[in-house]
């Protein structure tokens, strides 16, 4: 078949020559598919059975359930139904990468379902082999869709046309993501571990003055309570950010000094708390000084906090027919939404609409909610890749750096926890059984609201021995051994 020549239309040889395009492009590994004759445009491209596999390796913004003018939403997190990329482009043959303006996935929990949409660009040009024009003209081209993962999340679409079946054969030959029959892995190696490792190497087990990169690159002295971490990113010449990208080519940098860790600190998007932060406090929380107002303890799932009176939960909506998209929801004799336990047995696709962790009080009142979209947001591509980094935080005894404003000596040490794989099921998991529990410590000046602070604290209590539940690959090495790449007990 003849084909007019396109900007977005690409051919290969081999295997290898995708994986060639691919590397050069930095991407560390693709997802490939054929796509049947009615995926397009118009219908939409189906991608997997389930969600996961998506935000794991891909930065996505999940519809988040915001405040609720309803006292009894008719579906409890129903705008979870889209995610969007946040960085996609097209690749054109000349290599330009092009930005689209609005790709996302569609998730239909009643089959369940993702697909793939939005492929236009922000030049509103796309991939005419994605057209339902084309492929009402030609049913039975051969196209295959590739997204490409650059490491922390970005994803690059490749289009591929005209493929011979030997290169067919080769790509039918792939695993499938996560035992899909139709949707194939490729693994692109780039060494960024290695030379992260390498890097670390030149670090660690020597001190460094406690400091941070300004807005200029220039070192700074540092003092507050991140400063091992600021100070690491200083070696690396990272200037302290706050974004969802990792810190070494995809690899969040974890820098902590003692086994209780922080993993993220994601605040509830509905709730008392997200409505009305004041009565929150005030409700649930206690004066640590007059007119200043404190919400503290550990929230560990279904077992009450003495000091807020507030149970940690993991729970989920049922429908009397889940199959069913119109079905109504279970409901108790008052006629209110009757929520269960959440189910780590049950697809999470499924109910992706219906998944939420909350806070309640005695009388079943939600005082602070994270629907899954909040979760998914920041639990994804930015932690599928940590590298946990003990540190040691000491007074400087340099005379000259004290007097320069370098209060501390920051050592790392050489042993680190390398962990890959994670995703919201492990994440959901960890909370129902309290391996990973909230430990907030906001604080609400009645009279000084600038000095107000909002800070919910997801932890573990020790990440050595947490760490395999919450990411499939866990490595305990020393780097001051070259080789040492083999699984290890945790110390």
């Amino acid at each position: 078949m003849i084909v007019p020549p396109c900007p977005f239309e690409h051919t290969a040889t081999s295997l290898d020559d995708i994986r060639e395009l691919l590397k050069h492009m930095g991407a560390d590994m693709a997802m490939l598919k054929f796509l049947p004759k009615n995926a397009n445009d118009k219908n939409q491209v189906y991608w997997l059975r389930e969600i996961g596999p998506l935000p794991t390796h891909f930065a996505l913004k999940f519809s988040e359930r915001g405040i609720s003018t309803s006292k009894d939403r008719v579906n409890p997190g129903d705008s979870i139904t889209e995610a969007v990329f946040e960085d996609f482009q097209w690749l054109e043959r000349d290599g330009e990468k092009v930005p689209v303006k609005n790709a996302k996935v569609i998730i239909y929990p009643q089959y369940p379902e993702t697909r793939l949409s939005g492929f236009a660009t922000t030049k509103n040009t796309m991939p005419r082999m994605l057209s339902a024009t084309f492929t009402k003209a030609n049913p039975h081209a051969i196209r295959l869709m590739v997204l490409g993962r650059i490491p922390g999340g970005a994803c690059v679409g490749v289009m591929f046309i005209d493929l011979s079946q030997s290169v067919v054969d080769e790509i039918n030959a792939l695993p499938g993501v996560e035992g899909s029959r139709t949707c194939k892995l490729l693994i692109i190696s780039q060494d960024h571990s290695k030379r992260l490792f390498g890097r670390l190497r030149e670090v660690v087990d020597q001190p460094h003055r406690g400091c941070r990169l300004d807005v200029q690159g220039n070192t700074i002295p540092f003092t507050g309570t991140q400063v091992c971490g600021y100070t690491l990113e200083q070696q690396f010449g990272i200037t302290p950010n706050a974004d969802m990208d990792g810190d070494f080519h995809g690899i969040e940098l974890k820098v902590h000094t003692a086994r209780k860790v922080t993993l993220c600190t994601t605040e509830p998007d509905f709730g008392m708390y997200a409505e009305n932060f004041e009565s929150f406090m005030t409700t649930y929380g206690y004066e640590s000084a007059p007119g200043e107002w404190r919400v503290t303890g550990l929230h560990r799932a279904n077992a009450p906090c003495a000091k807020s009176g507030l149970t940690l939960r993991v729970r989920e909506f049922r429908t009397v027919d889940p199959h069913n998209p119109k079905s109504d929801w279970i409901r108790n004799e008052q006629g209110e939404r009757e929520s269960f336990a959440y189910d780590p047995k049950t697809s999470l696709t499924a109910k992706i609409n219906a998944v939420e962790v909350v806070l309640q009080d005695d009388a079943g009142k939600v005082a602070a909610g994270w629907s899954l979209g909040r979760l998914m947001n920041n639990w994804g591509a930015k932690h599928n890749e940590v590298v946990y980094i003990s540190a040691n935080k000491e007074d400087n005894t340099n005379v000259i750096d004290a007097e320069m404003g370098f209060k501390y000596e920051i050592t790392f040490s050489p042993k680190i926890i390398w962990c890959r794989e994670t995703s919201a099921e492990r994440l959901l998991e960890a909370i129902c059984v309290g391996t990973i529990f909230l430990d907030p410590a906001p604080k609400f000046l009645a009279n000084d609201r600038s000095k107000n602070k909002r800070r919910c604290q997801w932890r573990v209590n020790d990440i050595y021995k947490s760490a395999s539940s919450l990411y499939e690959n866990v490595i305990f090495r020393d780097l001051s051994d070259q080789h040492s790449y083999t699984l290890a007990p945790a110390p």
